[in-house]
């Protein structure tokens, strides 16, 4: 049981103002200000306290970039009192709008994971924030320019499917190769989508198809694997997922810490998040608060929170769950989807709702990951790039045979 001082990741939302409106975002609670340093501190206290060998520090907002000068306080502040056992990685998401190069200079100096929210194309990114794609292509542009080594290791960028991006989402991936980002994540719209219609799993098909291809052959070229997908290094890991289970929010190992000092399992179930329309959670949501940080029975209530967490059954898929495309316990996807417990009933009342979007994304995502060459561990001797498929072509034209297909196999590796 995970208990006080040994959380692995703190996420700290520094403010829950935002520069954007953006109309699939599932924070619907507004609000200003910022944390105090009387409150961030403890928080990254407590994580450099943690018996972990591996620690994350994550800024969220809000937009987390209009509270730059706080963040800089607290990368500073970690830093030098990281205890010389422990290795620290810091990072940030961001919408990307704020980030000059001033604050550019910071996160690269720092080794700062920037994450940045940007859908894509033009057309595709007018969605999240109308008329925001050229800042931040330059900006993409003059990070890989200015930044080399921090744009290559430490810049990703996450784009969020929706029905309204759905036919720009192969054109938007295969730009974001061009841009050789090293890293790439894919995720669906958190809340209902009321454009999502049934048949709109088809195209989302058509549009994962091309970026299976176009994945696939760079891949093969260049032996990246730039969209976080089809990433599958090593050995075929056991499949650990618990019956039901969604998520680890109860574990104690991730903590969030409010912008009042309330902790939680998730920046999701936090009160400057918190969405009115989460249905199923409300009847038991106290039982995902933690504390106050600095409380005295603080280190108790963090303790007792993995066993009360469990006991709520909030983090479990409920009985009866279900979207437009049929029960959750008839998917053959059921023991690697984790959709997100706040999504879950949200949107139209009923406790048992899986938003379509998410459902469509996971089962054609998951057919498409499977299909996937999967990449050699770390240390493992590979032929680079394309020389599997020129050998094998060697290999037919010189032997006036087809390659037996036990070599295609092996080389296809």
């Amino acid at each position: 049981m995970a208990g006080a001082g040994t959380p692995k990741t703190v996420s700290v939302i520094l403010t829950p103002a935002c520069n954007l409106r953006c109309a699939y975002c599932y924070q619907d609670r507004r609000g200003r200000g910022q944390m105090p340093w009387g409150t961030l501190r403890p928080a990254l206290d407590l994580l450099l306290g943690s018996a972990q060998r591996e620690a994350e520090l994550e800024f969220y907002g809000g937009e987390p970039l209009l509270a730059f000068p706080l963040l800089q306080r607290a990368v500073v502040y970690a830093e030098a009192r990281r205890p010389p056992g422990l290795r620290l990685r810091c990072g940030v998401t961001t919408n990307g709008l704020l980030l000059d190069q001033r604050r550019s200079a910071f996160l690269a100096r720092h080794r700062v994971r920037t994450s940045l929210s940007f859908d894509g194309l033009p057309a595709a990114q007018d969605q999240r924030s109308p008329g925001s794609f050229a800042r931040l292509d330059r900006t993409l542009d003059r990070l890989r320019l200015r930044h080399p080594r921090f744009f290559g290791k430490h810049v990703e960028v996450g784009l969020t499917l929706t029905a309204a991006n759905l036919t720009m989402l192969a054109d938007s991936v295969e730009y974001f190769f061009g841009k050789r980002l090293r890293t790439i994540h894919l995720n669906p719209r958190l809340t209902p989508d009321p454009d999502w219609r049934p048949d709109s799993i088809d195209e989302l098909d058509r549009q994962l198809a091309r970026v299976y291809r176009s994945s696939r052959r760079l891949y093969e070229r260049t032996g990246q694997v730039p969209l976080v997908l089809f990433r599958k290094a090593g050995r075929p890991a056991r499949n650990q997922t618990q019956e039901g289970r969604m998520c680890g929010a109860g574990s104690g190992l991730a903590l969030s810490v409010d912008v009042d000092g309330q902790v939680t399992g998730c920046v999701l179930f936090a009160g400057s998040y918190r969405s009115e329309s989460w249905n199923r959670l409300k009847p038991g949501l106290a039982a995902l608060q933690i504390g106050r940080l600095g409380d005295p029975a603080f280190g108790v209530q963090l303790a007792a929170y993995p066993e009360r967490a469990r006991e709520s059954g909030l983090l479990v898929r409920p009985p009866g769950a279900h979207s437009s495309y049929g029960r959750c316990s008839e998917c053959r996807y059921r023991h690697r989807c984790h959709v997100c417990p706040a999504s879950i009933g949200s949107g139209d009342g009923d406790p048992t709702r899986v938003p379509d979007v998410f459902c469509a994304y996971t089962s054609v995502a998951l057919k498409y990951r499977d299909r996937f060459p999967r990449q050699p561990a770390k240390g493992d001797f590979r032929l680079p790039g394309p020389l599997p498929r020129i050998l094998r072509d060697i290999l037919s034209a010189s032997g006036r045979k087809p390659v037996p297909q036990a070599l295609t196999r092996l080389l296809e590796k």
